[in-house]
This record gives structure tokens, C-alpha cells and sequence, in this order.
């Protein structure tokens, strides 16, 4: 399907970066012209190097390896180790085929990709191999931004893959109930981005669109299936690529015709409110003001996010979709009045599950 952009990409970064040369280091790999997230993947590489280093290495207990000034002093000369590690020609090829088949792969099925990719040795991942395993995905940052606050937030120091498996599957599901048919197609712009990025520069004026069969991966990946079989129906009726804008028509029509429009939300508002949202205890000057900065002054907002976050059987669950929307929408957990909210769904899981 991307057969045509997988060779150009490749051709375009050897051009654009080793050249005919016999050698590379990673700092002239960052300052060149590619895609920022081709330039992820190749640091992301390096950095799990040094790391396996590192765990051969054998320090004498005799020395405080922690000392704080030590360790910053380790933390820099990483930096340095990191950026002035060189590829060797025929290191830098093999990379550079695993990378651009990683990356059409995981622009295409971001969470099948990662459930594959991430325990590809193991069965259990520390909470530094997984942030070093994030660090080749240059998109999608909202996949480790949830899941690393969940690792902090329950004081863990790993994940074992049947539950990392869980809770990206969750991740996706809280994204397809919360978000607009507009919210949605914008999650396809790094894909959109990257074909872009091939299409201008390597395909002399391509329209950077995407196969509409692509697409329809996409959204299967999170379990749209409303939306897939919107979009086959489109490409059998010859619709066999899209621009971005004609994606976000497209889900505008697949979410009308399956009752996921605004109206609806908003009709809400005029609804009595669910027996579990007037028990979350809230005084209504700390209400307003929730939902004023958290939930952009849209009352609607605020039931329809209450309503799936109150659903779930456990706190565990429930902190993991606070923390979902959190990151989503670009909030600070530690202000005000998002501790409030989220001590009120504390208490109100407390009360209802009492130990």
C-alpha cells in the first residue's frame, strides 16, 4: 500500500543525511532535513543502547554513584555519549529499513503496533525500559503521557505486557467515547504529516493523501467500526484516497449517522442528572469553577465526562480516564481545582466500594 512512499523516505533520508559517506553521527542525523519523527526513532536507538551498556557495567559499592551532583554530572555525559554516537554506514541502513517500517506500521495501527513492538523480549518492562521503548515513537506522546502517570500514581515500577495490553486498549476506548468526529480526525495528523512530508519532498508534489484502506485501518485500531465501514463504503464507491479535510467530512457524516453529534451532548444539559453525579460531592462554587477552567465553561462537557468517568467498576479505572482527559485537554492535575475534582472521585469510588 505505501510501497512507493516506504522507498522514497528512505532514499530521501540516506540524501539528506549520510550521503555516500561511510559514517554518521547521531547529531548531524537531528540537525538534518526529515521527519522530526525519523529523527526520534534513530535517537530512540541509541539511547536503548547506551542503556544495555550501562547494565553490563559493574560499579563498586565503595563509591555513591547517587550522589546528586554525580549523578548530573552522569546524566550530562550521557548527552554527550548519545549525541556523538556514529553510525556506521551499514548500521545506519539497517536502522533506517527498521525505522520506516516501524513508523508506517505504527502511524497506521498505533495500538496493535505497540502491543507487538513493546515486549518483543519480555514479559514485564521496567518503568525506564518503557519510557526508553516511547522514546522511538516520536507520535502519539498521549500513550506514555497516561501511562506513565498511572505507573507514578500507583507506585509501580513495572508493567507486565496482559496488563499494558489493558490499559492501551483502554486508552483508545476512553479517546473514541469522549472525543468529536473533528477530534478524531485530527488524531490521523501525524499520519496526514508524514505522508506529506514524503509526498512534497521526495514525490515532486504529491497531494499528501492518505489511502482511504489506511484509514480505515486506522480507526480499526481503535475500534471505530462504525467509522470503518463508513469509510469502505466511501471506497467502493471510488473514494480510494483522502485529504485531510475530506476525512473530517467523512466523520462528521459517520458520527451523524450513528447519533454522535453535539445536539446530543448538549440535550444532556437539559436532562436531570444521574444519581451518580449528584453524589460526587461538590460544593457548587468549587462545581462552577471545575467546570469553567477544566471543562471550558461547557456544562454539557462536564456530564457527559463525569458520567464515563463514574461508570467505571473501580478507582483504578476511573484515575486512569481522569488522567485521560487531563492529558488530552492540555490540563495541569496539580492546579486547583483539578486536585479538587479528583479527591471528590476519590471519595465518591471510597464510599462506594468501601474496603
Amino acid at each position: 500500500m505505501f510501497e512507493q512512499e516506504l522507498e522514497s523516505i528512505q532514499k530521501l533520508t540516506i540524501n539528506n543525511t549520510i550521503g555516500n559517506t561511510e559514517s554518521i553521527a547521531l547529531k548531524s542525523i537531528l540537525e538534518s532535513n526529515i521527519p522530526p519523527n525519523i529523527k526520534s526513532y534513530f535517537r530512540g536507538e541509541v539511547e536503548w543502547l547506551l542503556y544495555k551498556e550501562k547494565q553490563t557495567e559493574h560499579h563498586s559499592t565503595k563509591f555513591n554513584y547517587q550522589q546528586e551532583d554525580v549523578r548530573l554530572l552522569q546524566e550530562q555525559m550521557d548527552i554527550l555519549l548519545i549525541f556523538h554516537y556514529t553510525f556506521s554506514r551499514d548500521e545506519f541502513l539497517k536502522t533506517l529499513d527498521k525505522c520506516a517500517h516501524f513508523l508506517f506500521n505504527y502511524l497506521c495501527r498505533p495500538q496493535w503496533t505497540l502491543e507487538s513492538y513493546l515486549f518483543e523480549e519480555k514479559n514485564h518492562l521496567n518503568i525506564k525500559e518503557l519510557s526508553l521503548k516511547f522514546r522511538f515513537c516520536g507520535d502519539y506522546q498521549y500513550y506514555w503521557n497516561i501511562l506513565e502517570k498511572y505507573l507514578v500514581g500507583k507506585n509501580k515500577t513495572e508493567l507486565e505486557r496482559d496488563e499494558t495490553v489493558r490499559l492501551l486498549r483502554k486508552i483508545d476506548a476512553e479517546i473514541v467515547n469522549t472525543h468529536s468526529a473533528e477530534e478524531m480526525a485530527k488524531m490521523t495528523i501525524p499520519f496526514f504529516e508524514f505522508i506529506g512530508f514524503i509526498h512534497q519532498n521526495a514525490l515532486n508534489g504529491g497531494r499528501g493523501d492518505l489511502p482511504t484502506r489506511a484509514l480505515m485501518y486506522f480507526f480499526e485500531d481503535k475500534k471505530l467500526q462504525a467509522v470503518t465501514q463508513h469509510l469502505l463504503k466511501l471506497r467502493e464507491k471510488g473514494k480510494q484516497s483522502m485529504l485531510f479535510d475530506e476525512l473530517v467530512e467523512a466523520l462528521k457524516d459517520s458520527f451523524t449517522q450513528k447519533s454522535f453529534s453535539i445536539a446530543d451532548e448538549v440535550a444532556l444539559v437539559r436532562q436531570p442528572q444521574k444519581k451518580s453525579i449528584i453524589a460526587l460531592q461538590l460544593p457548587e462554587k468549587d462545581k462552577y469553577s471545575i467546570i469553567k477552567s477544566l471543562f471550558g465553561d461547557d456544562e454539557s462537557k462536564y456530564i457527559v465526562a463525569m458520567e464515563k468517568i463514574l461508570s467505571s467498576a473501580t478507582w483504578d479505572d476511573a484515575g486512569l480516564s481522569l488522567d485521560h482527559y487531563f492529558t488530552m485537554n492540555d490540563i495541569d492535575p496539580f492546579s486547583r481545582d483539578a486536585i479538587i475534582l479528583t479527591n471528590a472521585l476519590q471519595t465518591f469510588f471510597t464510599n462506594r466500594n468501601p474496603q
